[in-house]
């Protein structure tokens, strides 16, 4: 089964909202790493490695 979820810290909302906007510092974003560690910590979930997709080839545009 696959599902994705989005995390958050507190005060996620203050990048959001449309007065008084704000930025999230480096230190408080949730990385994925630290997305992956919790996952599996709460939920002794499991993570298997995800499908490496095909290169395709691009064509340039005539113009």
């Amino acid at each position: 089964m696959d599902f994705y979820v989005v995390l958050g810290r507190r005060g996620e909302r203050v990048a959001h909202r449309r007065r008084k906007t704000g930025r999230v510092g480096y230190g408080h974003r949730v990385k994925k790493e630290e997305a992956m560690k919790w996952f599996e910590k709460a939920y002794d979930g499991i993570i298997f490695q995800a499908k490496k997709k095909k290169k395709t080839m691009t064509r340039r545009r005539r113009r």
